[in-house]
């Protein structure tokens, strides 16, 4: 059940985010995912137990291509490193993803533990997003280069983050260490404010 009580870490930031977004065609908004669901799970790609076990609760078959992620309804599997992984599900699912699994790949070498804390999510979306990325990260953002499917370990700006592309609107999703995500908003904010004065 959802607290409605509880706030993000960057609950404070929220207006700042709407005042700072612009709409419209030329646009790019800034938004805080708040409290997703999120499992690291570590083992062995070539074990069939363990894909099997992990498909069994997830519906999704890892994902062992570097810098990838598959997504199946509302969860989504990022690849980290060759025995890492990340399960990203639903607002609060933590507990019953974390139950499944272990159950599911008990007896097995592995490890499955709930990092929901860890980290909360930004999504930049809208026409300019790719521009305002541009001048935040070191990769390569021209779609052919990093696309829908694609996600990295990287920092935008000074932060670490997982950066996903969700899709070609196009709007790239970020997980964001709590230390780091005043930062990171405060950045984009600022990297967004040339389209706000000229909209």
């Amino acid at each position: 059940m959802v607290d409605n009580f509880r706030s993000s870490i960057i609950a404070h930031k929220e207006q700042a985010m709407i005042n700072g977004s612009v709409g419209g065609d030329n646009g790019v908004t800034l938004s805080e995912v708040p409290f997703l669901a999120q499992v690291n799970i570590r083992g062995n790609a070539d074990d069939k137990k363990f894909v099997a076990g992990v498909k069994k609760i997830t519906g999704i078959k890892i994902p062992t291509d570097p810098n990838t992620y598959v997504t199946k309804d509302d969860v989504t599997i990022f690849w980290l490193s060759p025995e890492e992984w990340q399960v990203v599900g639903p607002v609060d699912a933590q507990d019953d993803l974390v139950a499944k699994l272990r159950e599911a790949l008990d007896g097995l070498h592995v490890a499955v533990i709930d990092v929901s804390g860890n980290r909360t999510t930004l999504d930049l979306t809208g026409a300019q997003a790719r521009n305002v990325m541009k001048k935040s990260c070191r990769l390569d953002m021209d779609p052919q280069s990093f696309g829908v499917g694609q996600a990295v370990q990287t920092r935008v700006g000074k932060a670490p983050v997982v950066l996903q592309m969700l899709d070609d609107q196009p709007t790239y999703r970020m997980f964001v260490r709590p230390s780091f995500a005043e930062y990171l908003v405060d950045w984009l904010l600022d990297a967004m404010g040339e389209y706000h004065h000229s909209a």
